[in-house]
């Protein structure tokens, strides 16, 4: 088993077995070296009392050999010598001579004159032979024999040294009980097994302790990981502020937890995105686009088969006014249990859509004729009209159907669809709850259509132009920046008003072309201004709320101005406050990533729809626009400028510029620039211009007349 397949716990505790195992060698050898220190330093105390003794002898043979004493003073002396030598209780000095004669003796004075050398102890070690021949051999000897204590009692082990006296033929001896020893040791030993246990049991607590914090953090980490892969994101992590490496990996999986929530959270935003791109969120029924693709795969089919199929639009009257009085929950409800009714009425390649609040799609892809068609969707009506179960109520719904067929009216899914609503429109004025499509009667959708064709066209040819109406600074009074507007010149039909071709475009998908187009013209603009040496101003472009949550806006708009090398901090988008009323969550979310690049945001039209300054008080705009419908009359109607003093005060309180719109007099004017209004526009000022004549106004340095 590799050491990388152990679990950590499992480590510390053989990290803390080896740390015992290794305390306890080093104990053990630690203990042996002391003893083995203990008879050392006997050895050397016994050789040391010895050479003193040798000194003494020498001494005492020196007066012998001059005379100064005689031989039985010497003998005497030397007798009393040896027995005053005692140390350490039962130690002592003894004397013999070289052939085994005791001399000495002070615990046994019989032995004195008598011969050793067949002296044995009790496991048959010679003690005087062995110490002689010892001496002989070395002049000194330690050797290990057995011998009673002084105060009696059976032999025990005796370490003995002796040593030749120099110039004699003497042999001075001493010994060491080694049981004495032995007690020494012990103590030493109870004392080190003390200090050994002491410090081995702080060790392991404070072993445990750390490996403790290391493992228990380090398991709960694993778990979090593991519960982090299984998806569960909802992990509390306790470990993030630990300074060790421990909390350098908490802070690691908290980081991977976070890009796991934000890869979650854009993952159910795409499959919102993709739901929301195929089926309405409500009755989850498809929407225009997924009714409009079926529609065409079915027209591929029975262009082969050359049969015939019809698309029906529902309108149901009185919806709206249930949203009014019951609320947007209320109206949901009767959506939903009248869509499943319908659908339990259809056939199982019919596919039912929510166009519209109001409005259902449906299409029949099997008509045998119109007589049958009629009938089905007189039937269709009836189930309408079924009475519709609401809180303690019943409601009951009525329908009008507008019908197309293909091929008769129409070879396209927009064609079809467009004329089965605007047959239905018909329907409602005429009041009618029934009709098929009838080009005579349609002449005005007919229209709508074609501009629609038109539009796609002059997108492709380039038929759009810019005009900028310039915005002036009220404080220095001078030209900050302008607001581009799109205009049409068809090359047959001449000028088109924006009020005809914008709410088409909205209508019909193309408002997000729309919007890149005007956004690539301002940056080739400006691109074409910085390489004439002009400083541009700042631009503000009118955003649709399509153009806006789109999930790929940001990247358009950054591939846009990247293209033509320009800094979005030329830019200022203007979004209508009808883009505030969606998922404010959301709309934050893509408000601070566009502020990130560098572009400003206003809110147009301030005042007229449903958003407030205290929703708004949290995202990240920069400027409220307060709508012309307050500057109209602002000086006659008191309401009216009760109303924009209360936006410029309660804007600026929270740190936003305010740009009134539409100043067209110079009471107007005046008024506006006495509330303390940041910025204004509108025709009393400049009308919008063609780039050659904003350039010129640019070149003039322009700066209004201060009433």
């Amino acid at each position: 088993m590799r050491l990388s397949d152990i679990k950590i716990h499992r480590k510390l505790f053989l990290l803390v077995l080896i740390l015992v195992c290794g305390t306890l060698i080093t104990a053990s050898l630690a203990l042996s070296f002391n003893k083995s220190d203990i008879l050392e330093g006997r050895k050397a105390r016994i050789q040391s009392v010895v050479q003193a003794g040798l000194s003494q002898i020498q001494a005492l043979t020196a007066h012998l050999n001059k005379g100064t004493i005689s031989q039985q003073q010497y003998d005497r002396q030397l007798q009393e010598l040896i027995n005053a030598t005692r140390f350490s209780g039962s130690e002592y000095l003894y004397l013999y001579n070289l052939d085994g004669y005791n001399i000495a003796h002070p615990l046994m004075p019989e032995l004195r004159g008598t011969n050793k050398m067949d002296m044995q102890d009790e496991d048959g070690v010679y003690i005087t032979r062995d110490m002689i021949e010892g001496v002989k051999a070395h002049d000194a000897i330690f050797w290990q024999f057995r011998w009673p204590k002084p105060e009696g009692g059976p032999a025990v082990p005796k370490l003995g040294y002796a040593e030749r006296v120099p110039g004699t033929e003497l042999v001075l001896g001493s010994g060491v009980y080694l049981d004495d020893l032995e007690a020494i040791f012990q103590a030493r030993a109870y004392t080190y097994l003390g200090i050994t246990l002491a410090v081995l049991f702080a060790a392991l607590i404070g072993t445990y302790y750390i490996a403790r914090n290391i493992s228990k953090p380090v398991g709960r980490l694993a778990h979090q990981m593991n519960t982090l892969a299984q998806g569960e994101l909802d992990v509390e992590l306790i470990d993030t502020t630990r300074r060790d490496e421990v909390g350098d990996i908490a802070c690691a999986v908290q980081v991977f937890r976070d890009h796991l929530m934000e890869n979650h959270r854009l993952r159910q935003i795409q499959e919102q995105v993709v739901f929301l791109e195929t089926y309405d969120p409500v009755t989850r029924l498809h929407n225009r686009q997924a009714l409009g693709e079926a529609i065409n795969k079915e027209i591929t089919r029975h262009d082969r088969d050359h049969k015939q199929l019809a698309v029906v639009v529902i309108r149901l009257d009185l919806l709206h006014e249930i949203t009014i009085e019951k609320g947007s929950d209320k109206r949901d409800e009767v959506l939903i249990t009248l869509a499943a009714r319908i659908h339990d009425q259809l056939h199982a390649d019919d596919i039912l859509a929510r166009l519209s609040e109001d409005t259902f799609g449906l299409l029949l892809p099997n008509v045998e004729n119109r007589e049958s068609l009629e009938s089905n969707c007189r039937q269709l009506l009836e189930t309408i009209a079924q009475p519709i179960p609401l809180e303690s109520h019943h409601i009951q719904l009525s329908g009008r159907l507008g019908i197309s067929v293909f091929p008769d009216d129409g070879g396209y899914d927009f064609q079809l669809i467009g004329r089965a609503e605007s047959t239905v429109s018909l329907a409602k004025r005429q009041e009618r709850d029934l009709m098929f499509y009838d080009p005579r009667a349609l002449n005005e959708t007919d229209h709508s259509i074609e501009l629609w064709q038109e539009m796609q066209k002059a997108l492709e040819q380039d038929q759009f132009y810019l005009v900028f109406q310039p915005l002036f600074d009220l404080k220095d009074n001078t030209l900050i920046s302008a607001e581009v507007l799109i205009r049409w010149e068809h090359p047959e039909k001449g000028f088109i008003s924006p009020a005809q071709f914008i709410p088409l475009a909205e209508q019909s998908g193309l408002i997000s072309r729309l919007d890149a187009w005007v956004l690539e013209a301002v940056a080739k603009q400006i691109r074409n201004w910085q390489d004439r040496q002009l400083t541009p101003p700042r631009i503000a472009v009118n955003l649709s709320g399509i153009s806006f949550m789109r999930p790929d806006f940001i990247d358009t708009l950054t591939g846009i101005y990247s293209k033509y090398n320009v800094s979005l901090d030329h830019l200022e988008l203007e979004l209508t406050e009808g883009v505030l009323i969606d998922d404010l969550d959301r709309i934050s979310d893509q408000l601070n990533s566009i502020r990130a690049t560098g572009v400003s945001i206003s809110i147009d039209d301030f005042g007229t729809g449903y958003s407030s300054l205290s929703r708004i008080k949290n995202l990240a705009i920069d400027n409220v626009k307060i709508d012309r419908s307050f500057i109209d009359d602002l000086d006659n109607c008191a309401q009216d400028l009760k109303i924009v003093e209360a936006i410029i005060l309660m804007a600026q309180g929270l740190n936003l510029s305010v740009i009134a719109e539409g100043v067209e007099t110079q009471e107007q004017l005046t008024i506006l620039r006495q509330q303390g209004c940041d910025t204004v526009q509108g025709f009393f000022l400049s009308r919008p211009l063609k780039v050659d004549a904003f350039e010129e106004l640019l070149e003039q340095d322009l700066v209004i007349e201060v009433d």
